[in-house]
């Protein structure tokens, strides 16, 4: 498997090195009409996965629509900063369902030997990435660094992906932005289970920001 660092060394982005395929729509190459999983319609402003996804698993992003239903989440620029996030205003900002993220690495079935491999005793709190969301949009800024790590998290460029998936940008190192997805009900990035520590707090960072609550 190749993690995640030694993609953006080789410059390719993670989904296309750790899956072996590339290009299409979406992450990795997946497209419409292809396999158990089709990317729908657009149904208002956005369409959907339809059935299961490898990488971000069951259920269609819902549409989200403009104006007051999206309480101006998308009115940014592209992975960027809104205003509005300023004095904690990005939690509630989110214009799908959030709330149910506890930081519980046990639920992931891969957690108890890659933790005991890596000598991690556990995840950055719920508490340490809000805090850091928060400071990041005091100083108008859209990214964090991840705790542990030398990845930096684009949390501006986060977004639910059906019920319990979630695409977002960062970078390894100050390198290149790169895309990712994450399935924060079974604990997978790219689809696959993280290869290090520091792939393990990106995961939890990002399914944190997309699906925590504010603590």
């Amino acid at each position: 498997m190749i993690s995640l660092a030694t993609a953006a060394s080789q410059g390719i982005q993670p989904a296309l090195a750790r899956l072996g395929l590339g290009g299409g729509v979406g992450v990795g190459g997946w497209g419409r009409g292809v396999g158990g999983y089709r990317f729908g319609g657009d149904v208002g402003v956005r369409g959907g996965y339809v059935g299961y996804h490898p990488v971000y698993g069951a259920g269609v992003r819902p549409a989200v629509g403009v104006g007051a239903v999206d309480r101006g989440f998308y009115a940014r620029p592209y992975a960027g900063f809104h205003p509005a996030w300023v004095n904690g205003g990005y939690w509630g900002a989110r214009p799908w369902s959030a709330g149910w993220y506890q930081v519980n690495p046990a639920a992931w079935n891969w957690w108890g030997p890659s933790a005991a491999a890596w000598g991690l005793t556990g995840l950055a709190t719920g508490a340490a990435i809000t805090a850091l969301v928060n400071q990041a949009a005091a100083q108008q800024s859209a990214v964090i660094t991840v705790p542990q790590t030398t990845y930096t998290l684009n949390y501006g460029s986060v977004e639910a992906v059906g019920s319990q998936g979630a695409s977002f940008f960062y970078s390894v190192d100050g390198g290149p932005q790169l895309f990712g997805g994450a399935n924060c009900q079974t604990g997978l990035v790219d689809g696959q289970p993280p290869a290090s520590a520091a792939e393990a707090q990106l995961l939890n960072a990002v399914c944190q920001v997309a699906y925590g609550a504010p603590a």
